[in-house]
């Protein structure tokens, strides 16, 4: 029976749906029955499971739930990506928002890629900022955070196969990679610019927590969140950054509706919201 898709009843999901959101403020929506089906069943069935009903009631009262919430998050969590992925942002940060930041004197940066998946956006900002020959002119730190441990892991190894560079330019995998077999494997200068945590944006406190940032990069992650959500991420992220701050949201995301506190500046490839 090992990898048959368990059905998960109305009730369930409901209540599933519920247990996910405490722990992470990620929405699930009703037609969104199928990604819980086909991301749990296999681990319902390690488990020696034969339903939600009997997964749901593991989350709930086992001593080990705890553990399996994590692992359940990890799941259920999307990650795509790539290196360079949405490129005009990218060079924003390396020839404007960087510049500036310098421009009035600051000598420490701290740059927080605040949904890092595998990895590939903060170091994609680690090569560009090297190449653009910025770290002479001042001390920058890039951090990455993503609430799914597994894949933190991955990002630390600096390990990637072909499916991470497409799109890059042919100069890109040579310069920055040592091929083995099918693994890429990350240059040491470029993997130790970077230092990645599990973070959950919704925690209470992680702003507190991961201190302050002069840019921030959160892209792809607001639409799987409701209004509230939303808006305590948002407010967040406003508390965390230093003046001026820069945060670039995804091409279908916004503050419009959850924040009057940045100012929004439209550039040729997107838009940057500031804190001014």
């Amino acid at each position: 029976m090992l990898n048959n898709t368990i059905k998960i009843g109305d009730s369930e999901f409901l209540e599933l749906r519920d247990i996910i959101y405490k722990q992470s403020a990620i929405v699930f929506v009703e037609n969104k029955k199928y990604l819980l089906e086909n991301r749990l069943s296999k681990r319902i069935q390690e488990l020696n499971f034969s339903s939600f009903k009997d997964y749901i009631y593991y989350l709930k009262y086992d001593i080990n739930c705890r553990k399996e919430l994590d692992l359940m998050i990890n799941l259920v969590t999307i990650n795509e990506t790539y290196f360079l992925r949405e490129r005009p942002q990218l060079d924003h940060v390396v020839k404007v928002a960087l510049p500036e930041i310098i421009a009035k004197g600051k000598k420490s940066i701290r740059i927080w890629s605040a949904a890092c998946s595998t990895g590939e956006e903060p170091y994609s900002i680690a090569i560009l900022i090297k190449e653009a020959g910025l770290q002479s002119k001042a001390s920058i730190e890039i951090v990455g955070t993503d609430i799914n441990s597994e894949v933190v892991e991955f990002a630390r190894t600096g390990e990637y196969r072909s499916m991470s560079f497409r799109g890059a330019p042919n100069h890109f995998v040579p310069t920055y990679f040592k091929q083995d077999n099918v693994i890429y494997k990350l240059n040491d200068d470029i993997k130790h610019m970077v230092k990645f945590n599990v973070g959950n944006l919704t925690t209470l406190g992680i702003g507190t927590l991961m201190g302050k940032f002069d840019i921030i990069f959160c892209r792809n992650v607001l639409i799987y969140f409701d209004m509230d959500g939303k808006k305590k991420v948002i407010d967040m992220f406003y508390n965390t950054l230093n003046s001026p701050g820069y945060l670039y949201l995804g091409h279908s995301e916004s503050v419009n509706k959850l924040s009057t506190s940045y100012t929004v500046n439209v550039f040729g490839g997107g838009i940057v919201h500031l804190k001014q």
